[in-house]
């Protein structure tokens, strides 16, 4: 099975009024979870995250009222149609109860196929970025308890003296016999299934990009001694990408010329409700929002500018963020942020604002969104870029009414350790490498 991490969004339209009837049943659902997570658990294993959440109406532009809305974000791995099945089969009677407060919901729905149909119809595409690529949620479970018996162990080994005098090859060897001579460990002498297939599979649609404009480039010099069709189609490919791209850089610095609308800082009782979801000792959520500013080019940047994000997904790494998410909504007029990370969320958003190469990565994506810092050229700072885009995320952050994850107690780095200490199994190391690996248990 594919252990790429995907990202599903499903949304539809909400009368205000039905708002608060909706977030009393999500937050019975949130309560029912506490003696539910291991039912979830088992029902639900291609599931990393479930973030379930109203959103009320919006202004955009001062003039349009975007409509109220049910969101149902999920982070998973494996293919679509399984998840949604899955979905379907373990929450039918939630989902119908939920999103039965939708016009949009058919009134005729009355079998997990229907079901399963509408949930694929009202999803939505988004750029999703993992922290823990090619890791299942059964693979998180393994290597967690495989590293934990193995440190038990030895240290249990280390206390009797039994390790004193060994060289760093020795005790790689001894853990390797260890793991051999029990049966419920073996599973470790295997490498991990499909992971080339799985990099080839997310690299693939950069490839093809990358490959499309090298083969305009060539055909672009070919043009010049050769008479051919196919030749002369290719070529307008890469002058037409980098045209269209400094078109939509000037129009854009255009509009940054508008006068900037700030956003209010809100209360202090406001922050203080958003501190007091963040229960959790490792793992907590986040999700943000917010009209996009004036224009239709901003609407345009946005929407290429998150194709282009999507295609280098593969190389991103940020060690505090299990997943995240960006999509538009509402014709391109919303923007929507999520993110599952570590820590708290104010520590968690200084993360990138205290570095001036993020706060340049994300000045490319918020500094759309309504009451976000202004920019020039997208990363000129014009004022104090930290505060105000902590304003901006407080306005704009929204409660999540339901919140499900697979794991509590790991963090990214956890994670990926866990993970290259089971790769280290079973290989070929310098001794250096050894010393470094064993420093991962």
């Amino acid at each position: 099975m594919s252990t790429i991490h995907k990202g599903l969004t499903i949304t539809v339209t909400l009368e205000e009024d039905k708002i608060p009837a909706v977030n009393a049943l999500l937050n019975q659902y949130k309560k029912d979870l506490s003696t539910e997570w291991e039912e979830y658990h088992l029902q639900l294993p291609s599931t990393f995250f479930i973030s379930w959440l109203t959103l009320p109406a919006q202004m955009y532009a001062n003039k349009e009222k975007l409509p109220a809305r049910i969101v149902l974000m999920t982070s998973y791995t494996g293919k679509k149609n399984r998840h949604l099945r899955e979905l379907a089969e373990f929450l039918g009677k939630k989902l119908t109860e939920i999103f039965n407060f939708s016009q949009e919901f058919p009134e005729d729905l009355n079998s997990i196929q229907d079901l399963f149909r509408f949930l694929k119809q009202k999803s939505i595409p988004n750029t999703y970025y993992s922290g823990f690529k090619f890791i299942g949620t059964d693979d998180v479970e393994k290597e967690k308890w495989l590293k934990k018996e193995v440190l038990d162990h030895f240290s249990a080994l280390s206390k009797e003296g039994d390790l004193s005098g060994l060289t760093e090859n020795a005790i790689k060897e001894k853990i390797e016999n260890y793991i051999l001579e029990n049966a419920h460990l073996n599973w470790a002498n295997q490498p991990v299934k499909n992971k080339r297939r799985n990099k080839l599979a997310m690299l693939f649609p950069l490839l093809l990009f990358g490959s499309v404009m090298l083969t305009s480039l060539v055909s672009l010099i070919l043009c010049l001694f050769m008479d051919v069709l196919f030749l002369k189609i290719m070529a307008f490919v890469f002058p037409a990408f980098l045209l269209g791209m400094i078109i939509l850089f000037l129009l854009l610095r255009i509009n940054e010329n508008n006068p900037h609308i700030p956003n209010e800082a809100i209360s202090d009782e406001k922050v203080r409700q958003f501190v007091a979801m963040e229960k959790n000792p490792v793992l907590n959520e986040m999700t943000v929002i917010a009209p996009l500013k004036k224009g239709w080019i901003r609407r345009a940047f946005l929407a290429v500018t998150l194709r282009l994000v999507a295609l280098v997904g593969y190389f991103a790494y940020i060690p505090t963020v299990h997943t995240a998410r960006w999509l538009q909504m509402d014709k391109g007029k919303r923007l929507v942020f999520i993110a599952n990370f570590d820590n708290l969320s104010e520590a968690y958003a200084h993360d990138f604002v205290d570095s001036e190469r993020r706060a340049m990565n994300m000045a490319v994506i918020f500094s759309h969104a309504f009451g976000f810092p202004a920019t020039r050229w997208l990363v000129h700072k014009n004022y104090n870029h930290r505060s105000e885009y902590m304003k901006g995320v407080r306005a704009h952050q929204k409660i999540t009414q339901f919140w499900y994850s697979f794991n509590h107690d790991l963090s990214v780095e956890n994670l990926k350790k866990n993970r290259e200490f089971r790769e280290g199994l079973f290989r070929s190391m310098k001794t250096e490498e050894i010393r470094d690996w064993l420093l991962k248990i």
